[in-house]
């Protein structure tokens, strides 16, 4: 999330980007201890990260065909916009990833790292996309 939220804010979410993410995991928590990607947690990211960017038309036209009231695509946050692309590409090109995995891991996210009200509006997107895809 961090690094599509940084592609977004005119960053380039590169090399140096993700070792600043795993620096700031290891920093976490009451022990510190240095946190290092797997091949496969590196092979996840370098997938969302392109794949994000290669279905983002895709992606936005979903959040925005599910969003509601205010939530217009230009007045959404931008971390909260990197949490739903992030969720909404799990769900819909990631078949490892379970629908409400993403739902709650993007629930989560928002909890964190946004305002109060987000974490409802993204549970509330996510959660009908996934009832649309259900009945799809």
């Amino acid at each position: 999330m961090q690094l599509l939220y940084e592609r977004l804010s005119g960053g380039e979410a590169d090399q140096e980007s993700l070792d600043m993410v795993y620096e700031q995991l290891s920093e976490e928590g009451e022990k510190p201890q240095r946190v290092n990607p797997t091949r496969e947690d590196r092979e996840y990211i370098d997938d969302v990260l392109q794949g994000v960017q290669d279905h983002q038309q895709e992606l936005d036209d979903k959040i925005a065909s599910h969003s509601t009231g205010e939530w217009t695509m230009g007045r959404v946050p931008h971390v909260d916009l990197s949490i739903l692309r992030l969720a909404a590409y799990e769900m819909f090109h990631r078949s490892d990833v379970p629908d409400n995995v993403a739902i709650s891991e993007a629930v989560e996210l928002a909890s964190r790292y946004s305002e109060p009200r987000s974490s409802r509006y993204i549970n509330g997107v996510l959660g009908a996309m996934e009832r649309d895809k259900q009945e799809g």
